[in-house]
């Protein structure tokens, strides 16, 4: 009887023992699982944090870049048209009637040019009509003055309704930019003919399609320009989602997904 007894203790102590063990090795197993989950998400942290700066320093070298080029085109084109009027108006000789027709012709010519010229800085400085017009009067007026200035036939599909016009100021104008960027980007890379800008309600938001039929984009290159860049962070800035889309290597189409929480 004192045997048995022995026995059973014996293999108690041993089941308690083994059920230590397996505890103790369940929890070593449990906290190098979190350990590297952690490590995972530390890694994930900070890959973010290099991103948001990278697009930070990106937003920076965009305005830099941008105040250079707008300083540029007044340097080579404002200042040059307004040099050339000067040079008009010296050489103007009142006594021959010829030359008053040859002075009002050229004049006209250079003060048109300075027009255009003050025009187009004046649409990359700052939305024009945002407030009275709206996002999508606004939109239509850069779409016509591209169209007008250049060879690419921009069109606009508006099926959402009033919501693109409902939009939240800083929403409007980051958006604005955005296909903003889109445009020069088709126009200097692309060698486009036409652009579809499509507007469609969803349930949550609003679906924004820009679509050109280009020499399209390689998605597979994950070196992305200083446009792609300063496109991302702006809408990351308003809350809104993107993907790109190349089908076939032919024409860029890239999806553009905006949240109710942008609107007024």
């Amino acid at each position: 009887m004192q045997k048995t007894s022995d026995n059973i203790f014996i293999l108690l102590l041993l089941g308690i023992g083994g059920v230590f063990m397996l505890v103790v090795s369940f929890v070593i197993i449990f906290i190098r699982n979190q350990n590297k989950l952690l490590q995972k998400q530390k890694q994930l942290q900070q890959a973010e944090m290099a991103h948001q700066q990278q697009l930070l320093q990106t937003v920076i070298e965009s305005q830099e870049a941008e105040r250079k080029r707008i300083g540029q085109n007044l340097h080579d084109d404002v200042g040059t048209a307004l040099s050339n009027l000067r040079l008009t108006i010296e050489a103007f000789n009142q006594d021959k009637p010829a030359d008053a027709d040859s002075f009002r012709r050229a004049s006209k010519s250079i003060i048109d040019r300075v027009i255009q010229d003050v025009r187009h800085i004046s649409h990359n400085l700052s939305p024009p009509g945002l407030e009275y017009y709206g996002f999508l009067g606004t939109l239509e007026e850069l779409c016509e003055f591209t169209t007008q200035s250049s060879r690419l036939q921009v069109n606009i599909t508006n099926n959402a309704g009033e919501a693109p016009d409902q939009l939240e100021q800083n929403a409007a104008i980051s958006l604005y930019r955005v296909m903003q960027e889109l445009l020069n980007n088709t126009l200097k890379h692309a060698g486009a003919t036409e652009v579809h800008i499509d507007f469609d309600s969803e349930e949550d938001g609003v679906l924004i399609s820009y679509h050109d039929n280009g020499c399209g984009l390689p998605l597979t290159d994950q070196k992305r320009g200083m446009g792609m860049l300063n496109i991302e962070s702006r809408l990351r800035i308003i809350g809104a989602t993107f993907n790109m889309e190349s089908p076939d290597g032919k024409g860029f189409k890239m999806l553009i997904r905006i949240k109710n929480i942008a609107w007024t």
